[in-house]
């Protein structure tokens, strides 16, 4: 069977629209994935000389979402095209991305956490370890020290930083301040031209809300939008689209 013969038994009908049925249906390769119909046409190549195939694929995808989500509700059914749109992609993501919030939030919360921290740094190695030895036998305050001693912008703060996210920093930095606790000194140590003394002052830990979920669902939708897009470009095939509503 040939592309347009394919193309005309996929909109005859062969795949179940339970929404919008798309304008442009997908064509199924021998095993039932899904295909860009036309790859290699003069549409696409020139989408590709514009730097805008992306754009058409996208729209295509979230097309294919508002042909497979249906909208039951007699509140949904009075939606305007484009808000019954937005609903059923909203839908969609729910669907397929929010039993996998947890895990996510999980996995990347110590990247979502801020932490507030204090810093101290010259550029005489004999220094720091003089005010560093000061400050831990609390003969010195560290924003004292700071405001005095430091060689950095910190120094009109007295030393403190942030919040900020503990990725914000230099990668050293960061990692030495991810192994601390709340209020432990850090260091003396270099980066670069300078030695380095660094207090964690305060670890804000990130919360799993309503509206940090929004957004790690967000997240993932991206992740497999860009993983669609990235075959979609190559003339690969992706696996049929599938919503199974969210209890």
């Amino acid at each position: 069977m040939n592309e347009t013969k394919k193309s005309d038994a996929l909109r005859s009908g062969s795949l179940n629209w339970l929404g919008v049925p798309p304008v442009l249906p997908p064509l199924q390769d021998a095993i039932g994935r899904w295909c860009w119909p036309n790859p290699h046409g003069p549409s696409e190549e020139l989408l590709k000389r514009s730097g805008q195939q992306r754009m058409l694929l996208v729209a295509w995808l979230e097309d294919l979402i508002n042909a497979i989500v249906p909208l039951d509700d007699v509140s949904h059914q009075a939606l305007d095209f484009e808000a019954a749109r937005a609903e059923r992609l909203r839908l969609f993501k729910l669907a397929s991305f929010g039993l996998h919030v947890e895990e996510h939030f999980s996995r990347t919360k110590r990247q979502r956490d801020l932490i507030i921290y204090s810093m101290l740094r010259c550029r005489s190695q004999s220094r720091i370890e003089e005010l560093a030895l000061a400050i831990r036998e609390g003969e010195l305050e560290f924003a004292t020290a700071a405001i005095r001693y430091s060689e950095g912008p910190e120094s009109a703060q007295g030393g403190r930083i942030g919040p900020v996210s503990p990725q914000a920093g230099h990668p050293d930095l960061n990692q030495r301040l991810d192994q601390a606790n709340e209020g432990d000194l850090v260091g003396p140590f270099s980066i670069g031209d300078f030695f380095v003394l660094l207090r964690l002052d305060t670890r804000i830990t990130t919360r799993l809300d309503d509206t940090l979920q929004a957004q790690l669902i967000e997240e993932l939708y991206q992740d497999w939008l860009h993983q669609q897009l990235t075959a979609l470009e190559t003339a690969e095939s992706i696996e049929p689209l599938e919503y199974l509503p969210a209890v």
